[in-house]
């Protein structure tokens, strides 16, 4: 299932045969920040009403630097997950502004809600941990 929204917004997202929601983000402009903040939350809530694992990965590689908006979106969503979610969500990183951003956004909230987000600097690292978190946790 590919996503047509990126014509609209940098934002796009890929539903792969193994269950593992691919979201990909070609910039950090408000539209997009908000399309994929609004998006990912409706799948958390929509896994957790299922009782699903829900397993994603975030494709940021395209981006050079943060944005205050971006943080503060990503953050608020974070932080409003649904308790009890079982969830993976590894994050792609590749360079360190990125992965700054990702830890400035991870910090000051409760490890309950980051234990489960681990960067990573390549996709395919990426994709081994989401699989091996499937064995670990289930459907």
């Amino acid at each position: 299932m590919e996503d047509t929204q990126q014509q609209q917004t940098g934002f796009s997202y890929e539903m792969r045969e193994d269950g593992i929601l691919i979201y990909r983000l070609a910039n950090l402009h408000r539209d997009t920040v908000d399309a994929f903040v609004e998006f990912s939350h409706e799948h958390d809530i929509q896994a957790y009403e299922a009782s699903m694992h829900s397993r994603c990965l975030l494709d940021v590689s395209n981006l050079s630097f943060p944005t205050p908006y971006a943080i503060k979106r990503i953050r608020e969503s974070i932080s409003t997950s649904p308790d009890g979610l079982r969830e993976s969500y590894a994050v792609v990183t590749p360079t360190k502004p990125i992965y700054t951003f990702a830890r400035g956004i991870m910090s000051n909230l409760p490890s309950s809600k980051t234990s489960s987000i681990h960067l990573f600097s390549s996709q395919e690292d990426a994709l081994l941990w989401l699989t091996d978190r499937l064995q670990e946790l289930g459907d």
